[in-house]
């Protein structure tokens, strides 16, 4: 089933946020502005003045959050660079968002050619990405056309920034999309509780928070049991039974209540299921729907 979910997302010259008053207008998310490389000299990187403190208003109010950085990456060195000063800034935080790479800075997008600059943006997401995150790319419909290689970019999620009454982005299946801000063809443009009540406005196409705290990444553990086999589980309620070890996967059996007990023999090839010999079948080890048993 397709979703939609509308967000904001925010640097400085948003502050002050009431982030009570901004969750309570129906924002479902926020994405926040981490740093930025400085227009002058991109080897000098910044942390957003208030990224801390929005981080911790958006917690504490229950915003699901995400992160972005203002990149002028243009080659391997400084790709690295901006990637470790990211990692720095957000360590020891939970994002149920994607940490999306901003790219659309004039002056580093005519600094060099098509395919490094790509390299540099690949170097930058890669390096996040293997330090346990779920990333992304920022960027308008022609910088990816004319300025950059979409197809290397096609397998990180896109976030298209378009000021419209529709996406035109067709390249690729996107992600997120940025409709409006002070411009807005949608919506109102004002927003409950932002300092200047205007924001950037986004609807989001991926039930992010599930597929992150699922898999682990951003800050967030894993959520499946891990035992040595064999060892049994116990249902915390109503839970499938499937014909193979995959969510799509034909039902044989739904497990009816809580506090049913089985014994697994194996497990899947990414330890996210455990076969049933009693029933012939796979039940998720997803911590939601079962525990250790005894």
């Amino acid at each position: 089933m397709a979703i939609k979910v509308w967000g904001i997302d925010v640097s400085k010259y948003n502050h002050p946020i009431d982030w009570k008053k901004v969750k309570n207008a129906g924002v479902k998310f926020a994405i926040l502005r981490v740093g930025f490389a400085s227009t002058s000299n991109r080897n000098k990187l910044y942390v957003d003045p208030y990224f801390e403190e929005f981080y911790k208003g958006a917690k504490k109010v229950g915003m699901p959050v995400g992160a972005y950085f203002y990149s002028r990456c243009n080659s391997i060195e400084t790709a690295k660079k901006e990637a470790e000063f990211i990692l720095n800034a957000i360590k020891g935080k939970q994002f149920e968002y994607p940490i999306w790479l901003d790219v659309e800075d004039t002056t580093t997008l005519k600094s060099a050619s098509r395919s490094t600059l790509t390299t540099a943006v690949v170097t930058c997401l890669e390096k996040i990405k293997n330090a346990g995150y779920y990333v992304g790319i920022y960027s308008g419909k022609y910088i990816l056309r004319d300025q950059l290689n979409d197809e290397r970019l096609k397998k990180y999620d896109h976030w298209i920034a378009q000021y419209a009454t529709r996406s035109t982005y067709t390249t690729y299946k996107i992600s997120m999309w940025q409709f409006g801000g002070e411009v807005n063809f949608l919506t109102s443009k004002k927003i409950p509780g932002i300092g200047s009540n205007v924001a950037d406005q986004n609807y989001c196409y991926k039930d992010y928070p599930t597929i992150i705290k699922s898999s682990g990444l951003n800050g967030f553990e894993k959520n499946y049991l891990r035992v040595e086999l064999p060892f049994y589980i116990k249902t915390l309620g109503k839970v499938n039974i499937r014909k193979s070890p995959n969510i799509h996967s034909q039902i044989i059996y739904t497990v009816p209540k809580e506090g049913i007990r089985y014994k697994i023999t194996k497990l899947s090839e990414n330890g996210e299921w455990g076969y049933v010999p009693y029933r012939d079948g796979w039940i998720t080890l997803n911590k939601n729907y079962v525990e250790k048993g005894c």
